[in-house]
């Protein structure tokens, strides 16, 4: 066996050997952000970009939480699919009513969903 077959069977599953990880533990923070300055194919955020993220909304967040698509999620807490949408694309704030009832969803789903009527 040669001494590349040997590296190859001490790699991980990130293709890192110890000795590779070794050298990497070994980085101050300052080399590490260095490094990763002058990586040409992540280059860092300028502030514009930056400023053009924002968190998703809560009701997406409690939707994903959730595993829900939108018209599933709309339709188990009784909230209006178009209303559901402008919340998430921040077109819309939920009122104070409707953000304590999007808290409650987000604490206790079972409880929040909308019961079938019985006759």
């Amino acid at each position: 066996m040669s001494n590349t077959d040997m590296k190859k069977d001490n790699r991980d599953t990130y293709g890192m050997t110890p000795e590779d990880w070794a050298r990497q533990d070994a980085l101050t923070d300052e080399e590490i952000t260095a490094r990763a300055l002058t990586d040409p194919d992540n280059p860092p955020l300028s502030p514009e970009q930056l400023a053009r993220f924002r968190r998703p909304a809560l009701v997406k967040r409690i939707r994903h939480k959730l595993h829900m698509g939108r018209e599933t999620f709309a339709a188990a807490y009784g909230i209006p699919l178009d209303k559901l949408s402008t919340w998430e694309r921040h077109e819309a704030e939920p009122t104070e009513v409707e953000m304590a009832y999007l808290r409650l969803i987000e604490r206790a789903p079972e409880v929040a969903k909308l019961q079938p009527v019985t006759a």
